[in-house]
């Protein structure tokens, strides 16, 4: 723009420009359009989040997480045995891994899943300071091999 040519039409053009007087109720005009577009602005960014919290919600119903592995002995419930006085509660007790054959499971009244009564069960079993078991929980079943006798 500093070419001597554009100069002075430049200078003639702002002075024509200036003169020129804007149409009563322009000015209003301009500022209620404004407003007019201003106010969708609020509209749009509400659609626009609304859009957005219900992609993730949907996202976060249909993606299910993978099935988690059996869970371990430690997160099962004991069951405690039937006809047992319950533990009091300053009582010690510990745990103790054993073998459990599946008939006297179901002689205490266990329902138990295995169809071989001859099997055994690995079990934690909670003793009482007394040394009565208390609370049985089922690790893993055991098979007897009925070839082997």
């Amino acid at each position: 723009m500093n070419d001597p040519q554009f100069g002075p039409a430049m200078r003639n053009l702002a002075a024509r420009v200036a003169a020129i007087e804007p149409p009563e109720g322009l000015e209003g005009a301009v500022m209620a359009e404004f407003d007019r577009a201003h106010r969708r602005r609020p509209l749009r960014v509400l659609a626009v989040c609304g859009g957005i919290a219900a992609s993730l919600l949907a996202g976060a119903l249909l993606v299910r997480p993978e099935p988690k592995a059996a869970a371990p002995a430690e997160s099962q419930a004991f069951y405690p045995i039937p006809y047992t006085p319950p533990l009091e509660p300053y009582e010690r007790v510990m745990v103790v891994q054993t073998e459990v054959p599946v008939t006297e499971l179901i002689a205490a009244g266990f329902r138990v899943p295995a169809g071989d009564p001859a099997g055994s069960m690995r079990a934690d079993v909670i003793v009482s300071q007394d040394g009565r078991p208390r609370a049985i929980r089922p690790v893993a079943f055991h098979v007897s091999d009925r070839r082997s006798r």
